[in-house]
């Protein structure tokens, strides 16, 4: 992987167990990534670290993935691509968060997902 520049991505999810479970996956890939749980979380990732991509839950207790969103568009410096994952149906997703770059339903295979973060980055598979 020598000469080509590591992506970095933040997976948001209230859920430990899907947060640990992309974690392996991505890192797996040769990714970068951290863990937020929260919005404090999020926002304390935007001013610190450089985000390619972030995979966003819709339903985050407090706020909501529209709410996180809104926080994300608060740095415009970084823009990153944003990838929902939740068990919402794919149309609702949207609906919710028209923003993001993609839209990923949990209850499918993480082959998918790793296909659609690779689309968005522009990145081979390994």
């Amino acid at each position: 992987m020598e000469g080509i520049k590591t992506r970095t991505i933040l997976v948001v999810d209230d859920e430990k167990e899907f947060r640990k479970k992309y974690k392996k996956l991505l890192k797996e890939q040769g990714y970068k990534v951290y863990e937020a749980q929260t919005a404090m979380d999020v926002a304390e990732h935007l001013m610190r670290n450089r985000l390619d991509l972030i995979l966003l839950d819709i339903n985050i207790p407090e706020v909501d993935g529209k709410d996180i969103s809104d926080i994300i568009d608060e740095y415009p410096s970084q823009n990153p691509a944003i990838i929902v994952t939740s068990v919402y149906p794919v149309s609702e997703q949207k609906f919710k968060i028209r923003r993001a770059t993609d839209y990923y339903d949990k209850s499918t295979n993480t082959d998918l997902l790793l296909r659609k973060v690779r689309n968005v980055l522009g990145v081979e598979p390994i």
